[in-house]
């Protein structure tokens, strides 16, 4: 078991914009061959994120037309771009998997 990380203050908790969007397309980065780009629509916009699945996740059309957690506010994994989505699995050495919510709930909606 991993020990839990360095407490962080709810102020620094509250600065974090987590959202929730629909993913509604995927493809394969051009510039950067191990990434897929996700295209992840929010209430009134839609941005792009990258996801390091390829060599992980063989399966990953299925998660279009999810919903899933985008933490907005941070770069993301290749420089320049912003936004991670928000996954579980990953630094474990497991099949990585969405956070997403337990039901349908408004693109746009904050984690609170």
């Amino acid at each position: 078991m991993h020990p839990i990380k360095a407490m962080v203050t709810l102020k620094q908790f509250e600065a974090l914009d987590i959202r929730v969007g629909t993913i509604r397309s995927l493809s394969f980065s051009d510039t950067q061959a191990d990434f897929l780009v996700l295209s992840v629509v929010f209430e009134d916009f839609q941005q792009s994120v990258f996801l390091d699945w390829k060599e992980t996740r063989f399966e990953y059309e299925e998660i279009i037309g999810k919903q899933a957690l985008i933490l907005l506010n941070v770069p993301g994994i290749v420089a320049g771009t912003t936004g991670r989505v928000l996954e579980l699995g990953t630094r474990d050495h497991l099949m990585p998997v969405l956070a997403c919510p337990e039901h349908p709930i408004p693109d746009g909606s904050r984690l609170s």
